[in-house]
């Protein structure tokens, strides 16, 4: 197996439009790590362009076309930050990603392939274990994504391990941070006064600020002999100090803690298993638009809204305007308010972490810099901006002028 050297000649990032692609993006820019994205199509190296302006993009499929030679022969190092959903097919979507992974270790220089998997294999609910290492080794997922992940996590490792190249699966944790969505969900809880943190917060967070996260995986590429897995999130950190840091961020009261009876009786919901329990938790995450995606689930609505009476039909019209493709459909369960996610009463991940190095004291990637550009963030999205009469139409042709930007793309 070939080892990494201590610094790659050149790093391609896939999935670079996407919130972990495009933060690594632009540290391997900033550090000055030679550094390449590939994206699907043209829009998305627009998106690369207007954060990244002299980034150098390659848009395409990232694997080897027939009589062609591959897109990423020049790059040694490749982070994996994508993910196939197979459009609803979980057959497909596993299929996708392993086809990925065998189109990326074709590349004729790669030795190192850096693959992003995610905490969801250890399960929804994260228990303590008397097992730490065993845990570890044999994560056990609960949900359709978590063993999605895990499939192709191996899938990985073990596929770079057969043509004797290095390959490395980061489990990665909550990723918090100016303009991601855990941090606009915690920032709205905290803004809710009838919001308690289940524990107080003492559990651990198994969260990552995305600057921790870009220092670590830089940190990684410099490692002589680097695990074939590792955990990727702030071990020490508790759910009580990431929220405190975004409340004292934006300037929030601190948020109340909720009892510890209180907090075992949430959490014993959850580990119980039931059909009812696991239906209303799939209907309470799934939006209603996404429904008429599907060919087939659309036909079978029609087919069935054909069927019933007319009363029925009515309701279930008068209930979708109310909801108007927003709403969860939870929050029309009785009632209730829709239960906290269970990540908020799991336990830390087990096994072991990559390394994170320090913060600096000030600057770029200091805690000083993280909060206001939190706080910067929150003020945006918070009060937002309205369009003036007109205006649209600006916004339009500067759209359409995107297009004619002499941006650096190597297509293939």
């Amino acid at each position: 197996m070939r080892t990494p050297s201590t610094r790659p000649s050149k790093v391609a990032v896939i999935g670079a439009t996407g919130q972990v692609g495009s933060a690594l993006l632009q540290r391997c820019r900033d550090e000055g790590v030679p550094v390449v994205a590939v994206v699907r199509n043209a829009l998305g190296a627009a998106m690369i362009h207007a954060r990244t302006p002299d980034c150098e993009i390659r848009v395409g499929s990232p694997s080897r076309a027939k009589g062609r030679p591959h897109p990423l022969d020049d790059c040694d190092v490749i982070v994996n930050c994508a993910l196939a959903t197979g459009d609803g097919d979980p057959r497909e979507a596993y299929a996708s990603n392993r086809r990925l992974v065998d189109g990326l270790l074709e590349a004729a220089s790669v030795r190192w392939l850096i693959h992003f998997s995610t905490v969801a294999v250890y399960g929804e609910l994260l228990r303590e274990s008397r097992d730490p290492a065993g845990a570890f080794r044999h994560p056990a997922p609960t949900s359709e994504y978590g063993r999605s992940k895990l499939d192709v996590e191996r899938y990985a490792v073990r596929r770079a391990r057969a043509r004797g190249l290095r390959c490395t699966a980061l489990r990665l944790g909550h990723v918090y941070g100016a303009g991601l969505g855990r941090s606009r969900e915690i920032i709205k809880f905290a803004r809710d006064p009838q919001f308690q943190l289940p524990y107080g917060g003492r559990f651990p967070s198994n969260g990552i600020h995305v600057d921790r996260l870009t220092s670590a995986v830089l940190g990684l590429l410099g490692t002589e002999d680097p695990r074939e897995v590792y955990n990727l999130a702030e071990p020490l950190s508790t759910w009580r100090d990431v929220f405190d840091w975004h409340t004292g961020s934006v300037g929030l009261a601190p948020v109340e803690g909720l009892s510890e009876a209180a907090s075992d009786a949430a959490r014993d919901h959850y580990a119980e298993r039931s059909v009812r329990r696991e239906v209303t938790a799939w209907l309470g995450t799934l939006r209603l638009a996404q429904l008429v995606k599907s060919p087939a689930v659309f036909d079978l609505a029609l087919r069935t809204l054909a069927k019933m009476p007319a009363a029925i039909t009515k309701r279930v019209g008068d209930v979708n305007r109310r909801v108007s493709g927003r709403g969860h459909v939870a929050r029309l369960l009785g009632g209730q308010r829709e239960p906290l996610h269970p990540i908020y009463y799991s336990a830390g991940m087990p096994g072991p972490f990559v390394p994170i190095p320090p913060d600096p004291p000030t600057g770029t990637g200091s805690d000083a810099a993280r909060s206001r550009a939190l706080r910067a963030w929150c003020h945006r999205w918070s009060t937002p901006a309205l369009l003036r009469p007109g205006q649209g139409e600006h916004v339009v042709q500067a759209v359409a002028a995107s297009r004619a930007v002499a941006w650096k793309v190597n297509g293939f």
